[in-house]
């Protein structure tokens, strides 16, 4: 599970403007933030892929996996490599390409936005469906958890856009406190608000409520790592980090990775 919050169009300094926690089996290992070749991403160590990167150019790229009630994760290739193969294209018209040829029966299911300071896209992929579907998104604030936009199975996510759509007026470090507040929430909706898993589900009722936190906190699983960035034309302009669970004092400017000299 992940929750992307992206607001396009509607920050004065940032055409697009993004906030997400990674949600993650605690004993899977992943790396901070790292520059490879000209995009800024962490790394599943499991897996190698990734689950949220930009372009040093400014093109975003995260995803969330697709909730399978049966718990199951059908596919052959790792849903990290299609935001690694996203992110190599670096930009959007060579990504929808991309994605057009991906079968998704290869694929776990997932949800991705993509995008950059000019326009952002989401895409749906099923493993009951071959092909993956693409749509434009309209200038606003967009959340995406586990499911599609606007998913009756994730109250989080309206109550996020909302939260948002009252930080976005902020700028400076007033906006950037703000998110690190919002994405390190841990409190939950009322248990009545949240959708009961249907019969046979691998989740219980209860479970499916605690995963309605934005920062989710169980046993074994929850938020992992977080990031927040604003994206200008053509560049990053502001990416913070926390390698952990959201938290007071947990982020720390990762921006200067945008600038460093690598290889390959």
């Amino acid at each position: 599970m992940c929750t992307l919050i992206a607001a396009l169009h509607r920050h004065a300094d940032y055409p697009l403007f993004v906030a997400a926690n990674r949600d993650e089996f605690y004993a899977r290992e992943a790396t901070p933030p790292e520059r490879v070749g000209h995009y800024v991403a962490g790394r599943d160590l499991a897996s190698g892929g990734t689950w949220l990167g930009v372009t040093t150019r400014g093109f975003f790229v995260g995803l969330t996996n697709q909730r399978a009630w049966d718990g199951s994760t059908p596919g052959t290739r790792s849903r990290g490599e299609v935001v690694r193969a996203a992110l190599e294209a670096a930009s959007v018209d060579p990504t929808r390409r991309l994605l057009e040829g991906l079968d998704a029966r290869s694929t776990g299911g997932f949800n991705l936005l993509f995008g950059d300071a000019h326009q952002l896209w989401v895409a749906y992929a099923r493993p009951t469906d071959a092909a993956v579907r693409t749509h434009p998104l309209e200038p606003g604030i967009h959340v995406l958890a586990n499911d599609e936009l606007g998913s009756p199975h994730f109250p989080k996510s309206p109550r996020a856009a909302e939260r948002a759509a009252g930080l976005l007026d902020a700028r400076g470090e007033a906006l950037v406190r703000g998110f690190e507040a919002l994405l390190a929430d841990r409190s939950l909706p009322p248990l009545d608000e949240v959708p009961a898993p249907p019969d046979g589900a691998f989740i219980d009722h209860s479970t499916a409520h605690r995963l309605q936190a934005l920062c989710v906190e169980t046993p074994v699983y929850g938020t992992v790592s977080a990031a927040i960035l604003g994206i200008v034309d053509g560049s990053v302009a502001l990416h913070r980090a926390s390698p952990t669970a959201p938290r007071p004092g947990s982020f720390v400017d990762v921006l200067p990775l945008h600038s460093a000299t690598v290889g390959g």
